[in-house]
């Protein structure tokens, strides 16, 4: 089981102090993923209820700092050597997939290979709104994206034709160092991400779920993948959860011996690697929650 952990990126905490703070205790505590969250504005909500804050509201430390993924992924790159590091999630569809493409080839080959793609298609239609997205069709155009990105993170020119994009004999230089590309984690918990997972992506993230949810959704996904003609043994499958060392709404929170039980209920269910959200989303939590998983939990599992 392998365990990542998301960087406080949003809110007051968020600078490139605390990035560096961040990734220098996951290294010295052998965390081998860092992930960044995405959002690029946020509008005064009249349509979408965010499903997991309290009165369907963004919480007001993303109206604080929100940096963006591959900036701070770009600079923590230069500072890290051992975790990887990858997005969880990029909301693909708020942006160009040519452009899209070159940044995540960028961060592949300035990390040495250590980037991993996670994506979702989004639900804040506000933020949709306000960059000239249409929120209706997001997700053929991101399920067109992936394709389009594969056939530029291909070897010699390229040739593409979509609803949304096309071009013929283009040329994208550097291609990334991993190959055929950066793993892809499909991020959400329809049907629908999990059909494109299994069509598209070397792995899937659900958020929130409990070991029961989960177990089903490693059944269906085991479904999805066998119609494919590929197996559940070659696929990663990684809750998101958030983490806590008190007591909580949470399923990873609690005691020491309450957080070892909930993980190895997940991995009985099928997880292969675990994301761990820091939610007060404070540099001196987050260090904390290092610090003590690495000394208190994982020696146990």
């Amino acid at each position: 089981m392998e365990f990542g952990m998301q960087l406080t990126s949003r809110g007051p905490d968020a600078n490139p102090d605390a990035f560096i703070a961040f990734a220098e205790k996951a290294e010295e505590t052998g965390l081998e993923r860092i992930w960044a969250s995405d959002h690029l504005i946020v509008p005064p909500q009249h349509k979408t209820s965010y499903f997991s804050h309290p009165g369907g509201k963004v919480p007001d430390t993303w109206k604080a700092n929100y940096f963006q993924p591959f900036s701070v992924l770009n600079f923590l790159a230069a500072r890290t050597t051992k975790a990887r590091l990858g997005t969880s999630v990029l909301i693909l569809p708020m942006r160009n997939p040519i452009e899209l493409a070159a940044q995540v080839t960028e961060l592949d080959v300035l990390s040495g290979g250590r980037f991993d793609f996670g994506i979702g298609v989004g639900w804040f239609h506000e933020e949709f709104e306000a960059l000239g997205y249409d929120f209706t069709n997001r997700g053929k155009r991101t399920d067109e994206a992936l394709g389009l990105m594969k056939e530029l993170w291909s070897d010699g020119n390229a040739t593409f034709e979509g609803e949304f994009n096309s071009f013929s004999d283009a040329i994208m230089e550097p291609k990334p160092v991993q190959k055929p590309h950066p793993p892809i984690y499909i991020g959400g918990g329809s049907i629908h991400a999990m059909r494109r997972a299994a069509r598209s992506a070397q792995a899937f993230q659900p958020v929130k779920t409990s070991p029961e949810e989960f177990a089903e959704i490693v059944k269906t996904m085991t479904e999805l993948l066998d119609q494919e003609g590929r197996s559940i043994d070659d696929f990663i499958m990684c809750p998101k959860l958030g983490l806590s060392f008190k007591d909580g709404p949470e399923l990873t929170t609690g005691t020491v011996q309450d957080i070892i039980d909930a993980i190895h209920r997940y991995e009985d269910a099928g997880a292969t690697e675990m994301c761990f959200d820091n939610m007060l989303e404070s540099i001196d939590n987050a260090l904390d929650l290092l610090d003590r998983f690495a000394g208190e939990v994982r020696p146990k599992l």
